[in-house]
């Protein structure tokens, strides 16, 4: 298992977030993306198994100086059939990449955080040994409204109707929401988010009673690493 996390956040802190989750045994390589990104000397993508696409500050609609190479890189990846999961913002990504730039938006119902319920499909319960309706961490302004041809909408609620997709062909899965946070560092996140919360209606004291539901990051992490093994298929 030799795992590529691309990093797009602007403070650098997705990486750690994300790699405690994995396995000890796995080769763990991480990159933070900007405009002189490039893979580390004598890496090759043909050599990994697997491809975490952080969150982010930025916003999708904006064009990021490294759009074109990251885009390049995600339908290479694809190509070689080397499994991809994007959060958040990576989950965007992997969606304008795929589904064309009309795949994301600003939502129109603003800002959307705090411990959210997402009701997860019958394909998304028996994948992932979740139930219905669980809570899980949010911070978002931009939303996907179209999957890659193909994909599975496998999770929703009533603020961003595509909270997570499967895509089996591409190997291929994104997530809306945060998995990376458990309670304790995801309301030391809101602690520092309180005038940005209540700048939209949300009262930071409620947020922060909140907490997850699922052991959100061994649910997901796991089901990603496990489903897609290995990049056997590659062509």
């Amino acid at each position: 298992m030799n795992i590529l996390i691309l990093d797009y956040s602007v403070d650098r802190t997705e990486t750690a977030a994300i790699r405690r989750w994995l396995p000890q045994r796995a080769a763990v390589t991480s990159c933070f993306v900007d405009a002189d990104f490039s893979l580390p000397d004598g890496a090759d993508l043909a050599g990994f198994t697997h491809i975490l696409h952080s969150g982010s500050a930025l916003s999708i609609l904006d064009a990021a100086p490294f759009e074109e190479m990251i885009a390049a890189l995600i339908r290479d990846a694809c190509v070689r059939g080397i499994a991809q999961m994007g959060i958040c913002y990576g989950h965007q990504l992997l969606c304008k990449t795929l589904a064309g730039r009309d795949a994301v938006r600003a939502s129109p119902k603003g800002l959307e955080a705090g411990w959210c319920e997402v009701d997860f499909s019958d394909s998304g319960r028996a994948w992932l040994s979740v139930a219905r309706r669980e809570r899980v961490w949010q911070h978002h302004f931009d939303e996907v409204t179209r999957v890659p041809p193909g994909a599975e909408v496998i999770a929703t609620n009533s603020h961003t109707e595509i909270q997570a997709f499967i895509d089996q062909e591409r190997r291929l899965l994104g997530v809306q929401f945060h998995p990376e946070f458990d309670k304790e560092e995801g309301n030391q996140i809101f602690s520092g988010l309180s005038n940005e919360l209540r700048t939209h209606g949300y009262q930071p004291e409620g947020v922060i009673t909140g907490g997850p539901s699922i052991d959100a990051g061994t649910i997901f992490f796991d089901f990603f690493l496990r489903t897609f093994k290995s990049s056997s298929s590659a062509k």
